[in-house]
This record gives C-alpha cells, sequence and structure tokens, in this order.
C-alpha cells in the first residue's frame, strides 16, 4: 500500500467553508475514482487540514490521480478549491506497523519524527515491540504508523477520549516504569527531531 500524508494549511477564516468542500464535493470526486480516503482532521488551532489517502502501489498512484485531475468535475472546481489554500505539505509513505484503523476519539496526535541516519530499522522494531504495547496498556490507541519514501521520517498517530484523557494518559506513560526504566533513553538515541501535531477527527 502506498498512502500520502497531505497537509493544508487554509487561509484564514476559511477552514469551515474548506471542510464542507472537501466532505461535501472533493471526497466523493476522489472515491469515484477509486481514491481511498482514510482519515481527515483539522489542527487544535484551525490552521491545517490533514488527511491521509491510499492507494495499492505506486503505479496506482500514478492511474488514479491523472484520471482524477483530469477529470472534468476536478477542473471545474480545481481554481475554487485551491483559493482556500495557503500551503500544501504533501508525503508519501509506506506502513510500518499497520495502515490507518479509525478509532472514535475525539483528540488525536499527529506525530511526525525524524529518525537518525540508519536507524529506521531499528525505530520501527522498538516502536512495534515495545512503545506501541506500553501506549495499548495505558490504553493509548495508536491508529497507524508509516515510514515516508526518504526513509527517514516516522509518521504516526495517536488517539485519546479528549484533551482531559490526553493530560492524563501522556502523565502514566511518561512515569511509566517501562518508560523511565530504559525505554525513554533507548527512544531518543534514534530521534533527532520529533513534530507533535494536536488535531481533531473532521
Amino acid at each position: 500500500m502506498t498512502s500520502q500524508l497531505r497537509i493544508y494549511t487554509i487561509n484564514r477564516g476559511m477552514m469551515d467553508e474548506w471542510v464542507k468542500l472537501f466532505t461535501e464535493s472533493l471526497v466523493p470526486m476522489q472515491e469515484k475514482h477509486g481514491i481511498e480516503i482514510d482519515g481527515t482532521w483539522v489542527s487544535e488551532d484551525d490552521t491545517r487540514f490533514i488527511w491521509i489517502r491510499s492507494f495499492a502501489n505506486p503505479e496506482d498512484v500514478k492511474t488514479k490521480e491523472t484520471a482524477f485531475y483530469g477529470s472534468p468535475e476536478w477542473t471545474a472546481v480545481m481554481d475554487h478549491a485551491r483559493s482556500h489554500i495557503a500551503r500544501m505539505d504533501i508525503q508519501t509513505m509506506e506502513p510500518a506497523l499497520y495502515p490507518l484503523k479509525r478509532g472514535d476519539g475525539k483528540s488525536c496526535q499527529l506525530r511526525i519524527y525524524t529518525i537518525n541516519r540508519g536507524m529506521m530499522e531499528p525505530w520501527v522494531k522498538f516502536h512495534t515491540e515495545t512503545s506501541v504495547p506500553l501506549h495499548e496498556k495505558l490504553g493509548i490507541r495508536v491508529e497507524g504508523s508509516w515510514v515516508n519514501e526518504d526513509n527517514n521520517q516516522y509518521i504516526w498517530i495517536r488517539t485519546f477520549a479528549d484533551k482531559a484523557d490526553v493530560k492524563a494518559k501522556e502523565a502514566a506513560f511518561i512515569g511509566s516504569p517501562e518508560w523511565q526504566g530504559g525505554g525513554r533513553d533507548l527512544a531518543f538515541s534514534h530521534l533527532a527531531r520529533l513534530d507533535p501535531h494536536p488535531m481533531r477527527p473532521v
């Protein structure tokens, strides 16, 4: 499976209009061409629209994007859609642990970790075998994880019931014997940079 993480910075004051346009028009338009929309979120500060879409493989990306972007439906709304967007950041990625499995949490985090050169494979092993089970033990749902095509960023999403749940469970995670007893030091030895993005599902 090949997925795209697409982060759009939306022009000030246009988020509600963009979400309506995307949900009511752009999602059905893409699904008509066989493009699977895995999830949509809005950043907590209402500046970014975050979404993931998936394809069978890179060839499927080319085929379906060509059909979609060449369609009369897209051509008719293209200028209007793009008028909402100040910036687009797009990453191609492959599932690391599993593709997206949406939960019903109201408070989510997109976490983008830049991994030290040559350490992606041991990082994926650590995250899969140590970090994710600890999250699950503490009731934190990991919805999906991916590696970008440059093999230098690990992208994952975790979900909580609400903001109070985030605070309580993050404190439990950080204070856990597993994390304090060596998990933290091992994790940070792999990481060059951490970029968390609080968001809510659309």
